[in-house]
């Protein structure tokens, strides 16, 4: 029910002039239905204890039968179940400092025509100190994000929420963006919450966000050479530093995420794609 109400939502006349539109036929293309997953590699950098770590981010993309009632991608059989077509996003990182590793892994669960539309999210973290883990719930009772931290003063707990009015999550603009039908010289507005991929837990807090587009651009990277548009989402508030999130997006029909650059030194530069079966022993 909760699905509906932010479809709902979204797709209203009012709404639809706020948020970023979408071209569904990203969604919908047959590519996502051969069985396999997308795997991406990137170049990635962040900034950890002050300096700027140079790492690898993968980012594996697959649509999957997903069960509504469980939350869990659905095995046969089918028969009688509630399912929805979804896309699961996969973002792994491992980045390394003096002392030890940082790993992330956070999966993104999105309508496959709509990616605007979240239907869960799980975040982990593991490092040497302990291994932090959240998960945003849809599908059952108010929308919440369920977390377990080691940090005092943290613990076990459940934070509200409120994906209505188009509120979408950082991690999931990963998809918005690859869909995303913008046009040149508009501006499209929508409360982004800020990224999840920590090993502390922060209360939910969205900021307003303007999205436009721009391009195309040609980008050389160790995949290739690309044609892009590139998408820009700023913050719209009227005091502190602007922030800035920019992706670059193939202009060919596949919409590959070509290039990432955040103002917090966060970024992504493709070194391969291809799609597999990421899940075969051979």
């Amino acid at each position: 029910m909760r699905l509906l109400v932010i479809l709902a939502l979204i797709n209203s006349p009012d709404a639809a002039a706020a948020t970023p539109a979408i071209d569904p036929a990203w969604g919908r293309s047959p590519v996502w239905d051969d069985g396999l997953a997308e795997v991406a590699r990137y170049e990635s950098h962040r900034i950890v204890y002050g300096l700027d770590r140079v790492h690898e981010t993968i980012l594996i993309t697959v649509k999957e039968d997903f069960d509504r009632t469980k939350a869990v991608k659905a095995d046969p059989p089918y028969a009688g179940r509630d399912l929805t077509p979804v896309l699961k996003l996969n973002i792994l990182s491992r980045i390394p400092t003096e002392s030890y590793p940082y790993d992330y892994m956070t999966s993104v669960f999105v309508r496959k025509d709509d990616p605007r539309v979240l239907v869960k999210m799980a975040e982990s973290s593991q490092e040497w100190c302990g291994t932090t883990f959240k998960e945003v719930v849809t599908w059952d009772g108010p929308q919440r994000v369920v977390f377990h931290s080691y940090f005092d003063g943290q613990a076990d707990g459940v934070y509200p929420i409120d994906l209505g009015g188009g509120a979408l999550l950082e991690e999931q603009l990963f998809l918005v963006a690859r869909a995303a039908d913008l046009q040149p010289g508009q501006e499209y507005r929508a409360p982004v919450y800020e990224s999840m991929i920590t090993n502390a837990v922060r209360r939910p807090s969205p900021r307003p966000m303007v999205f436009s587009v721009d391009g195309p651009e040609s980008l050389t990277t160790p995949a290739g050479v690309f044609a892009t548009r590139r998408i820009v989402v700023r913050s719209a508030g009227e005091s502190g530093p602007v922030e800035t999130l920019t992706y670059w997006v193939e202009s060919a029909p596949r919409r590959a995420l070509v290039k990432f650059a955040s103002t917090d030194g966060r970024s992504l530069l493709l070194t391969a794609i291809a799609r597999r079966d990421y899940w075969s022993r051979n």
